[in-house]
Parts: C-alpha cells; structure tokens; sequence
C-alpha cells in the first residue's frame, strides 16, 4: 500500500458522498471519511492493509446506500437551499 492508493480510496470515498441526496447523510458521511482518515495516517504494514480493506468496504456499502437513497429520495433540506445559494450562517 502506498500513499497514492490510500489517497485515490479517500478521493472515491468523497466523491461517493457528494451523490447523496439527504443533507444529513452526506455531511455525516463527509466527517466519517475525514475523520477515519485523520485516524489513521500514521498507520504502515499490516495495519495499513487493514485498514485499506476496511476502507474498501465502506466505499461498497457507501455505493449502496446512495443507490437506495435514489430509489427513494427525500424532500429538500433547508440546509440544501442554503448552501446552493453561497449563503453562510
């Protein structure tokens, strides 16, 4: 494992979560990725490897859950109209 891999993994991971509807999910999800991420930089071997495969995994159950919440999406968030207007609070 290499630093390119992991910050390809981090990349696909982030990109995933801008594919959700629901405001909550998505910045939910946005701070777990930083956040397990920020967890386990300093990280080398075997616990690297582990951790890349959990990374992977939650990248798949990621796809999943954005599939779902296409299926059936909910209505928009104040939070939504907010940050597409530039609007700070």
């Amino acid at each position: 494992m290499n630093s390119s891999s992991s910050i390809s993994l981090f990349r696909s991971l982030m990109r995933e979560t801008h594919k959700m509807n629901d405001y909550n999910f998505r910045s939910y999800a946005r701070r777990r990725v930083k956040h397990g991420f920020l967890k386990n930089r300093n990280l080398q071997g075997e616990e690297l490897a582990a951790a890349m495969l959990e990374g992977e995994q939650q990248l798949s159950l990621l796809k999943r859950q954005v599939i779902i919440g296409n299926l059936y999406p909910s209505g928009a968030s104040v939070m939504d109209s907010l940050s597409k207007k530039n609007v700070s609070l």
